[in-house]
């Protein structure tokens, strides 16, 4: 749901409660209208029907939209812990190398730690992130390939090509997960099939002419509350359900004090 990236949470929780109050009040209105030029049927078993398969279409829609965006964030928070492991297992295998590239990639992968806390945080802006990130690697991948090239081709070596290796797919891995959104049409429809719902939830509320206030506030709120944790869930480090960068953090202290 990019198309709501721009929108804070809070605005976006307080703006569908008002546009689900003003649909039931519209659909209240409407309702009484059409009972006044008699053409509303007189018994609301028709419009009952209608709101109950709305809004257990709106359930269901919220069920999945939900479980989709639960598996990403799982998804994005396994990727953190398999990026700290990465990195913790290169800076180890560094120390195979002669002490002058042993200290530079160690310094490396401390500072590429370093950025990826730094953009998880908004420290930095993504796009630089990512473009120091990929210097990293290549810097990472030239210490390789010059041992290698030296005659430092044993199995031991081979643990740390592939540890390096392991590194870099895993930030691949990880960017893909990053950018897994709820798709922008799945939202569209489950917006618009809550304000629908509420509308008929006014019409049928119009049959004795009496508007339950308390309970349709109510069901407001739950309604937009079900729909922001959707929106939180779909904005991997904004709102209240971010990515814990622990596991990353947890790695540069323990990478930090060694390192010198």
């Amino acid at each position: 749901m990019e198309y709501l990236d721009g929108l804070p949470i809070w605005i976006f929780f307080m703006g569908m409660v008002i546009v689900v109050l003003a649909a039931s009040e519209i659909g209240f209105r409407f309702g009484i209208r059409l009972q006044d030029r008699g053409s509303f049927p007189g018994e609301s078993r028709m419009t009952n029907s209608v709101v109950g398969g709305m809004l257990g279409l709106v359930a269901f829609l919220m069920a999945f939209s939900i479980g989709i965006n639960i598996g990403h964030h799982g998804e994005r928070k396994s990727m953190v812990v398999t990026e700290a492991n990465a990195i913790g297992v290169a800076w180890l295998r560094a120390g195979f190398l002669e002490e002058t590239d042993s200290r530079l990639m160690r310094k490396l992968l401390r500072e590429y730690a370093q950025v990826r806390i730094a953009a998880s945080n908004k420290e930095i802006e993504l796009p630089a992130a990512l473009k120091r990130s990929e210097q990293i690697h290549g810097e990472l991948w030239v210490i390789v390939e010059r041992n290698v090239r030296q005659g430092n081709d044993s199995d031991v070596m081979a643990t740390l090509v592939e540890a390096v290796n392991d590194l870099i797919n895993t930030h691949l891995i990880r960017l893909t997960a990053a950018y897994k959104r709820l798709p922008n049409i799945l939202g569209i429809v489950l917006i618009m099939a809550t304000v629908l719902s509420f509308l008929l939830v006014g019409v049928a509320s119009s049959a004795d002419r009496k508007r339950d206030t308390p309970a349709i506030l109510l069901f407001a709120i739950v309604f937009s509350s079900v729909l922001m944790i959707m929106v939180d869930l779909d904005r991997p480090q904004e709102g209240t359900l971010t990515i814990s960068q622990t596991a990353m953090a947890d790695v540069l202290r323990r990478i930090e004090p060694l390192s010198e």
